[in-house]
């Protein structure tokens, strides 16, 4: 049953009905990891042979791979802060609560476990095509039990704090609360991943077998061998299982899809219907929240610009399209799919808008490099924008289901990627670079509108469907049924 859930409403939605698309996506997934595999096994097979560098190149991806299962970690949770219609489609099944929400922790596990295994197979694959079965004891060391340690730890620690705030009677805020406490963890680590690096080079460099938390697993098993570490960490594994498991929830707490902004005279006049459904989405507050301090941390440590942090805000896009319908079903609202684009770009750009304009007024007076660089990086943002509602619209998450929208950038990520790769071997120039970036927003544009006006065309033709149906049924009823007086038009005959 649950595979027939992702074939009918996850990988047979939007623009993936089509088989030809599903082909090609499928064939440019399997080129994308074949040129980085084939890439990573030509610079790794003449080290073949030297066994401290394999340590020294698996060690090194542990501190990575500990920073992406956090990051995973914290964007799978952002897209399931609104996910109660998923959740519903669970109702007339014999379950628990309990079992209701450890499922739905057991699915972000999937998608998280999918974001860091992508991240690694380049290296996994060419290991096991050079060194064969004597890489297994170096994955499982290395990455596959730090992954899921390191995943099963931030979980708990969620689900410990979600019980504190709910002590507290924080409800209101925990969600952004929960996503500020991750975000607050990603940067500790972030912070200490150079030192990290550093105590790993310098064990590799003085040949010894240097104890680094980070890769304690590694150290276990090269100081008192492999089964010893290895039992030790499923130990651990199932410990933290159980833990998190007694930690899940009686039931999964719903949480108000809309939030009471405050909001002047002024304002209330200016914004439309679809500028408050993003604006009040708690969607937003989560995505805004995250914004914010990595604005923050970015003014601290610019180690890039921060008015690329704004890019977060376009999180909402994602469900805009879908989350808008309502509105769209109204009697008398029959909009152009243009007229639609234009609301739903008008919402992303206002909300860009209420945190950029500050923004760069803070940046000026920290950072006058920074600031001067702003423009292109504001650009890139409005780009980030146009993305976010092709997405939402070319894969629409009906019910809010997080599924398609990590379908959907899996795709566009896939898409993107080979794009990247194509336009490097190119070595275009910058002025031909930026108009490729024009041009690709431009065809975005295009197919959200493409997109709008095949999803409204299918929405009224099933209404017209179903009020057909209800019509004739409401005409043909039973004369038995009816006492053999005059039919009711609203008896319908079952």
């Amino acid at each position: 049953m649950l595979l027939l859930f992702f074939s009918r409403r996850v990988l047979r939605m939007g623009v993936l009905r089509s088989a030809p698309v599903r082909i090609i996506t499928a064939t440019g997934a399997v080129a994308l990891l074949a040129i980085c595999s084939a890439a990573a096994y030509y610079f790794l097979k003449p080290m073949v042979a030297d066994t401290a560098v394999w340590r020294l190149l698996f060690d090194t991806a542990t501190v990575s791979l500990i920073l992406w299962v956090q990051i995973a970690f914290l964007f799978v949770k952002t897209l399931f802060v609104n996910a109660e219609g998923l959740l519903e489609l669970s109702f007339q099944l014999p379950l628990t609560n309990r079992e209701r929400s450890a499922a739905f922790m057991m699915y972000e596990a999937s998608m998280t476990g999918i974001v860091v295994g992508v991240s690694s197979i380049s290296l996994t694959v060419t290991a096991l095509l050079l060194l064969g079965p004597a890489a297994v004891p170096l994955l499982l060391e290395s990455i596959i039990f730090p992954v899921i340690l390191t995943y099963l730890a931030l979980s708990v620690i969620y689900l410990l704090l979600m019980r504190l705030f709910a002590f507290l009677k924080l409800r209101s805020i925990e969600n952004v609360l929960l996503v500020m406490a991750m975000f607050g963890l990603l940067v500790m680590y972030s912070t200490r991943m150079m030192t990290l690096i550093t105590d790993v080079s310098q064990t590799y460099l003085n040949g010894k077998n240097r104890f680094v938390w980070v890769t304690s697993i590694s150290w276990a098993a090269h100081q008192y061998g492999e089964i010893p570490a290895f039992a030790a960490a499923a130990l651990l594994v199932c410990a933290l299982i159980l833990l998190a498991l007694y930690l899940t929830p009686n039931q999964h707490v719903n949480h108000s899809r809309y939030l009471n902004v405050p909001v002047g005279g002024w304002l209330r006049r200016v914004l439309g219907p679809y500028d408050w459904c993003l604006l009040r989405n708690s969607q937003t507050a989560v995505s805004s929240s995250i914004s914010v301090a990595l604005f923050a941390y970015l003014c601290l440590n610019p180690v890039a610009n921060p008015i690329w942090s704004f890019s977060v805000l376009s999180v909402g896009g994602l469900y805009q399209f879908a989350s808008t319908q309502p509105l769209r079903m109204l009697a008398g609202t029959v909009s152009s799919p243009w007229r639609i684009y234009g609301h739903l770009i008008r919402a992303q750009l206002t909300l860009l808008a209420l945190f950029a304009v500050p923004g760069i007024g803070i940046l000026r007076m920290v950072n006058a490099h920074a600031f001067g660089e702003s423009l292109p990086t504001l650009l890139g943002c409005i780009c980030g924008a146009i993305l976010a509602i092709c997405i939402g619209i070319v894969f629409p998450a009906e019910k809010d289901n997080p599924f398609s929208v990590f379908i959907g950038l899996s795709v566009t990520a896939i898409a993107l990627a080979l794009a990247a790769i194509g336009l490097g071997l190119l070595h275009l120039p910058p002025l031909a670079m930026m108009g490729c970036l024009f041009g690709a927003s431009a065809m975005f544009i295009w197919y959200a509108v493409l997109g709008i006006r095949t999803s409204e065309l299918r929405r009224r033709n099933e209404e017209g469907t179903v009020g057909r149906e209800f019509r004739r049924r409401s005409c043909t009823t039973n004369p038995s049924d009816s006492g053999g007086g005059t039919a009711l038009p609203y008896v319908l005959n079952r």
